[in-house]
């Protein structure tokens, strides 16, 4: 009963505290890369009210739910503002939830699982940069892993699944990210009664599982009908479903199997060499209840992997329900390794995690001498102290935990910041906004697409303005605009339009070079 109070604890203290970890200096920051697009959903939301699906230029986006939108709206009301904390700050409290379901899954083994697990799952790269950015993926696997840990504390306890809260975190999920996210969790908790052999239970998320997916894609067609016709319920369908499955330039069926190696780094080589560690004994019929564990584990990874290697589109951010699994197979080989070959590499990895301080001091050498703009001083003091304490410290635990925080502090303080310097963008649209107000000159795109670099632009706006978008400068209405382009589409245009046009900026937006140029009607006349 003792050991239950303090699992509990243990687990709403480990919430608060990746809360803490995933939000920790966010409100500084400026929006880079792929959460622009979902930032530019919150801020529309956030100017013009609540709205069905996602909008941008107000008008409504097909690919995604408005649920996440939602929540960052709802939050930004209650902080009264909406920056990148903010934005994140939902994604992040997914991320907390994971990491207490990690816990409580390992718990559930050991006390001392249940804690490595969480190590492992800080260790993992792929869900610490999920966890501090704008992240639909994340409510998958905070679905997931709760799921995972319902299911498998009532077969240990012989107990009725909770079937109920089952279909609440699946409908939850599918209204966030759409079908994919009843199938990811839905399908780990197939495979988990398929092994389990307890084929009523199988039955039952089967039927529960399909009726919730058709029932809900039909809600979810139904609204797009209603707020854009025909040709918005289309878009949706196309967007979520068939869009996904169409073959067109896509990585090949083994792109999660090796990419995974860098994105879920380091957990995912480690977890797949425990797993050939132990491969004869998963396969036996009379396992011990470790292995039989262990085989879950596998299932829950390899169902995913395998089950989204068959869409042609591909990102490694879409398998981030993986991550928990893999940070549990690890920690069951560090808890339980005794001898033989997962013992040998057990003690490998303790060294590594010994030098790792050291090793950090080192890339922070190479990066002074390329003129990366860090805090050096206080970075290397915080490595030497860590390292020091480690040569001292014989605790493994305290080791290990000591190469978390380490690793933690290189992604954070170190590749986070490499990342946002080179793809800031605020700085230079302020600038040409600047300029622009002062000409009193309208905003147009020429031969931009609506999403890329024009909506990092659009974010860092001081105001709200519906730009223009030209294929033809001949077509220009106004008078006088700033035209930002591609340096690209720019040295496509004329020589002859080029000459009647004033460049007056050119910079990177993210990792896209960008020229603006002023552009008079009346000096176009003239030229031609």
């Amino acid at each position: 009963m003792i050991e239950n109070r303090l699992i509990k604890l243990d687990a709403v203290f480990i919430f608060f505290c990746g809360l803490f970890l995933f939000t920790l200096g966010l409100q500084h920051q400026e929006i880079i890369g792929f959460e622009s697009r979902f930032y530019l959903f919150a801020l529309e939301m956030w100017r013009h009210g609540l709205t069905w699906f996602p909008t941008t230029y107000q008008e409504p986006y097909p690919d995604y739910p408005v649920t996440s939108t939602v929540f960052i709206y709802f939050t930004a009301k209650l902080f009264g503002t909406l920056n990148k904390w903010v934005a994140v700050f939902p994604s992040a409290v997914a991320a907390a939830l994971t990491l207490s379901a990690t816990y409580l899954i390992g718990a559930t083994q050991e006390r001392k699982y249940g804690w490595y697990s969480v190590g492992f799952l800080i260790f993992t790269l792929a869900f610490l940069t999920e966890a501090r950015t704008i992240s639909l993926d994340m409510y998958v696997a905070a679905a997931t892993t709760w799921i995972f840990y319902f299911a498998f504390s009532a077969s240990v306890q012989n107990r009725t699944p909770p079937w109920w809260v089952f279909g609440l975190l699946l409908v939850i999920s599918f209204s966030i990210r759409g079908p994919v996210g009843i199938i990811i969790p839905a399908g780990v908790l197939s495979v988990f009664y398929l092994l389990e052999k307890n084929w009523k239970s199988w039955m039952i998320v089967s039927l529960l599982s399909a009726f919730l997916l058709v029932t809900c894609t039909g809600i979810l067609l139904d609204m797009a009908w209603h707020v854009g016709g025909n040709h918005f319920m289309q878009d949706v369908i196309r967007m979520e479903v068939a869009g996904r499955m169409k073959v067109n330039r896509t990585p090949p069926h083994y792109f999660y199997f090796v990419e995974s190696i860098g994105a879920y780094a380091v957990t995912y080589l480690l977890a797949l060499l425990v797993l050939a560690g132990k491969f004869t004994q998963l396969f036996r019929k009379n396992a011990s209840p470790e292995i039989r564990f262990l085989r879950l584990l596998a299932a829950w990874l390899f169902v995913i992997m395998l089950g989204l290697s068959i869409p042609a589109d591909k990102k490694v951010r879409y398998i981030l329900s993986v991550a928990p699994a893999l940070a549990l197979v690890c920690s069951c080989f560090f808890v339980t390794a005794q001898t033989g070959f997962l013992c040998g590499l057990k003690k490998v990895f303790y060294w590594i995690c010994k030098i790792f301080p050291l090793l950090a001091l080192g890339i922070l050498f190479v990066l002074y001498h390329k003129h990366v703009d860090l805090s050096y001083g206080i970075l290397s003091l915080f490595f030497i102290a860590i390292q020091i304490a480690m040569l001292i410290i014989r605790n493994k635990d305290r080791i290990f935990c000591m190469a978390v925080i380490t690793f933690f502090t290189v992604n954070v303080y170190i590749v986070e910041k490499i990342n946002l310097q080179a793809n800031q963008t605020r700085n230079f649209v302020l600038q040409i906004e600047s300029l622009r107000e002062k000409s009193h000159a309208r905003l147009a795109f020429y031969h931009e697409g609506r999403d890329g670099f024009v909506i990092k632009y659009l974010i860092n706006m001081p105001r709200e303005e519906d730009p223009l978008f030209i294929s033809d400068v001949k077509d220009a209405k106004s008078v006088s605009m700033f035209l930002v382009s591609s340096k690209e589409n720019f040295y496509a245009l004329p020589e002859n339009t080029r000459k009647s046009m004033q460049v007056i900026a050119t910079g990177k937006m993210g990792r896209d070079d960008v020229m603006v140029t002023v552009f008079r009607r009346h000096a176009m006349m003239e030229s031609a």
